[in-house]
């Protein structure tokens, strides 16, 4: 790719990143999730009748959707660590909103035994992370290669959860970037507070230095 439109499709990832704080805020209009979100829980309780419209609908770049069934001992014992994952990215008081679109589904719904089939859950809780759009009208099996939905293995517990999420983040960023993961810094805390990173890229102070010396070399190569 020549410098120049390098740095217009860096400049474009940007302008993203910044946009997709909103992108909840559009989808709440689908009207997904308003029992748990009245009840105090911020992970959008999907189901069969809008899980493909508010997939596509959402402008994040990635999802989480947990498959869990409501009589579960284990996904009850899991659901406040999912919860305070969710929190750093979900609801009015996320740390880091438009980042990563946490959802939920009950496979012990019957209106939703056919979508869960579709993605092959066979335990609880069962993870699942793409960007959204892929799950839209999906058919997934782990024995798939080159998907982009991946199955979330190690996400018992918060921290672990929250470590997978970063891994993923940080992998994406260095392709876009062309950077090895060790100069990337993107990484989300479960002690992340509201407004004290408005924008991604304030996260990313390696990346912007790369960012401006490509810029530097590219206008001294052109005088």
């Amino acid at each position: 790719m020549a410098p120049a439109a390098r740095l217009l499709a860096l400049g474009a990832v940007a302008v993203l990143v910044i946009a997709a704080a909103r992108g909840a805020d559009a989808l709440r209009s689908l009207g997904a999730g308003a029992a748990a979100i009245a009840q105090g829980d911020v992970a959008v309780d999907l189901n069969a009748t809008n899980f493909d419209a508010f997939l596509a609908a959402s402008r994040e770049p990635f999802a989480v959707v947990e498959f869990f069934a409501h009589w579960c001992p284990a996904c009850r014992k899991y659901k406040p660590h999912y919860e305070k994952v969710a929190k750093l990215f979900n609801g009015l008081d996320a740390a880091h909103p438009g980042r990563v679109l946490m959802t939920r589904l009950d496979c012990a719904r019957k209106v939703n035994i056919d979508l869960c089939s579709r993605f092959s859950v066979d335990h609880y809780p069962y993870l699942l992370w793409a960007p959204p759009t892929k799950f839209v009208n999906a058919k997934w099996n782990r024995k798939q290669e080159k998907s982009e939905i991946k199955m979330i293995h190690d996400g018992r517990t918060a921290e672990r959860l929250l470590k997978w999420i970063n891994k993923q983040t940080e992998r994406q960023v260095s392709k876009l970037f062309t950077l090895t993961r060790s100069s990337v810094d993107i990484s989300f805390t479960l002690d992340d507070k509201k407004n004290e990173n408005e924008i991604m890229l304030l996260k990313m102070p390696r990346i912007l230095n790369r960012l401006f010396e490509k810029l530097t070399m590219w206008r001294n190569s052109a005088i």
